[in-house]
């Protein structure tokens, strides 16, 4: 027996309260790649004596957290309510209209080349024309959201719904299962992990949604914040708010995560055993 067979048999005997639990490695490595980036971010900016207003160091993005944190997260209100109506309105409308497609093919050749086309329009550039036809407020911010998140959960929502067994199907009609029936009893159970990929793909990108309409029709929220001090020159402030953004995306994702693994505790996927 070789010495690297020697150090896998005492391995694999070891007793399991002496293992290190799978959890840590997977929680430890990023959270040790992310505090390695931040040192090296700080020990760049106070070598280099990069200027604030330029680039500010990690610890004084921390100290402009600290010293507006009601603001920031009064702020933060705004842009998470807008998120949440835009995203359930394009939860709603893109499993509607999902199910709509996967049932009549006419409307899906009708319809969903317009949606891929008008999804194709960079949303940034039709932003002040939303600020024209719809106004200024509330409503063109939580559109914004609809646009942003409707496209991936329409498209996986058609994608799972197709890919549902055709000999199950076949089954269900000659037994006399309605189109109806066989929608809810075989192809939504089949979609579900489908659907929930890119559920998890939109709910992160709900807040880019909203921030984007707040850049041009809101005079609230964070993307108004930040427009605000990148132009008064508060690049700190900036920075403030960038984290706050995207340490709220994170958050999102790892719910859309938890009710994955609660609507789908049989799946691979959630089980962890696909993997080797």
């Amino acid at each position: 027996m070789t010495m690297e067979h020697q150090h896998t048999a005492v391995a694999t005997h070891l007793p399991r309260s002496r293992r290190m639990p799978p959890w840590v490695g997977a929680v430890m490595t990023p959270v040790l790649s992310g505090i390695g980036g931040i040192l090296l971010w700080e020990l760049v900016v106070q070598l280099r004596g990069i200027p604030p207003y330029l680039l500010p160091a990690p610890s004084l993005v921390f100290f402009e957290i600290v010293e507006n944190w009601s603001r920031l997260m009064r702020q933060l209100g705004f842009t998470a309510f807008a998120s949440l109506i835009g995203f359930v309105v394009a939860l709603v409308l893109g499993i509607g209209l999902g199910a709509l497609f996967t049932s009549s093919r006419i409307v899906e050749r009708v319809v969903y080349p317009w949606l891929v086309i008008f999804h194709a329009i960079p949303k940034v550039v039709i932003a002040p024309l939303f600020l024209v036809w719809i106004g200024f407020g509330m409503k063109s911010e939580t559109i914004f959201v609809v646009i942003f998140t409707i496209f991936p959960i329409l498209v996986n929502t058609v994608t799972g719904l197709k890919a549902a067994d055709p000999d199950l199907l076949q089954l269900a009609r000659s037994m006399g299962a309605t189109r109806a029936g066989a929608l809810w009893k075989i192809r939504v159970p089949a979609a579900l992990p489908t659907i929930m990929a890119g559920v998890k793909i939109s709910a992160t990108m709900a807040p880019v949604g909203a921030v984007i309409g707040e850049f041009v029709a809101s005079n609230v929220g964070l993307g108004h914040l930040l427009i605000q001090a990148v132009g008064s020159l508060e690049t700190p402030l900036a920075f403030a708010a960038v984290v706050v953004i995207s340490v709220f995306g994170i958050a999102i994702w790892y719910l859309a995560e938890l009710v994955e693994r609660w609507l789908l505790p049989w799946h691979s996927s959630v089980r962890n055993t696909a993997g080797f």
